[in-house]
């Protein structure tokens, strides 16, 4: 017995309520199933299900209810932004199922040497562009279930989650000490005020990817295809970063000081330049990167709430780490 067991992903009732879902659009879309369905993945929010059909490998993932929009939102980007968007074939909103076109070769399957690094500074453009256009659909995005993590609501949901001790693990191996704990509360005032004044530089908060790596984008044609929204907020834009300069760290053992960042987030911010200076946006980019563990942190909530407690000891480091990299920030 595993961990894993018990997941309604692992269940074969569900299995086959998915399997049939699936053979009957695809039937709808006259294409052929050829071959058996393949479990890709299981995690305790998701899974993924391979389908060999006759125009090639299809795609299917279903979510936990907390992040059911997940499904409506890919649509919504499939349609709007097809150049960087796995197709969306079918989804079912309600029970978080998406079924979809191959996206092509992962990005972490081409980064083999450090230099292949230069894939993000060709596709960090296109996800800025991708989030200036985005603020168009705020509404529509909220009305789907996407969170709303806005900087005028982010010292109210710090609060909160400092009340929540058991997602904290205080005084639990791996979690918060006393000391850690008060820490944070005495950062409160803190927080209220990198908001407020992030908040002033009148970069429009739009919608954030929340796990913005190597391992949720695809290319396909020469184009970079985002992929895996279930973390996606609407929050500050400049967020997006720290997901992927963490990945960045481990993949390639690059030192905080690494030149890579520097030029990563130049060429991610020259997208945004009709909205201020150089120089200031750089300000607003350095004071996100203050905040970005928090929201970083809110993005676990979701899926923590769905957890067992043997589950979410497999997670118990998840957020009180990314509260010391908050810590660890403001302290330098």
């Amino acid at each position: 017995m595993t961990y894993l067991d018990g997941l309604l992903w692992t269940q074969q009732n569900w299995l086959e309520q998915a399997s049939s879902w699936i053979d009957c659009e695809l039937h709808q879309k006259d294409i052929k199933r050829i071959d058996s369905i393949k479990q890709l993945r299981v995690r305790h929010w998701s899974t993924v299900l391979q389908i060999p059909t006759s125009i090639g490998n299809i795609y299917f993932k279903a979510v936990v209810s907390e992040l059911a929009y997940e499904a409506a939102l890919s649509q919504v980007l499939s349609h709007q932004y097809p150049q960087c968007m796995p197709q969306v074939l079918a989804i079912n909103g309600e029970k978080g199922w998406l079924l979809m076109l191959d996206g092509g070769m992962m990005l972490q399957d081409t980064l083999k040497i450090e230099d292949d690094i230069k894939h993000w500074q060709n596709l960090l453009p296109c996800y800025a562009k991708l989030q200036q256009d985005c603020t168009k659909y705020l509404n529509e995005f909220l009305e789907l279930g996407v969170p709303d993590r806005r900087l005028a609501s982010l010292p109210v949901m710090f609060q909160q989650l400092l009340m929540d001790t058991k997602t904290l693990g205080l005084n639990q191996p791996g979690g918060l000490n006393l000391l850690e704990y008060q820490c944070l509360q005495n950062q409160a005032n803190l927080l209220v005020k990198l908001c407020e004044e992030l908040a002033t530089f009148g970069i429009p908060e739009t919608l954030h990817h929340g796990d913005l790596h190597d391992g949720n984008i695809f290319i396909c044609d020469e184009n970079y295809l985002f992929f895996d929204w279930g973390d996606s907020s609407i929050t500050h834009p400049f967020f997006s970063l720290h997901s992927t300069y963490d990945c960045l760290k481990r993949r390639f053992k690059l030192a905080k000081n690494s030149s890579w960042f520097e030029r990563l987030g130049a060429c991610y911010l020259e997208q945004w330049a009709e909205y201020d200076t150089k120089e200031r946006l750089q300000q607003a980019f350095e004071q996100a990167q203050q905040l970005s563990p928090i929201v970083a942190a809110l993005r676990w909530l979701p899926v923590l709430s769905t957890m067992n407690a043997i589950h979410r000891n497999q997670y118990m480091e998840a957020v009180p780490n990314l509260l010391r990299e908050f810590l660890s920030i403001i302290s330098v």
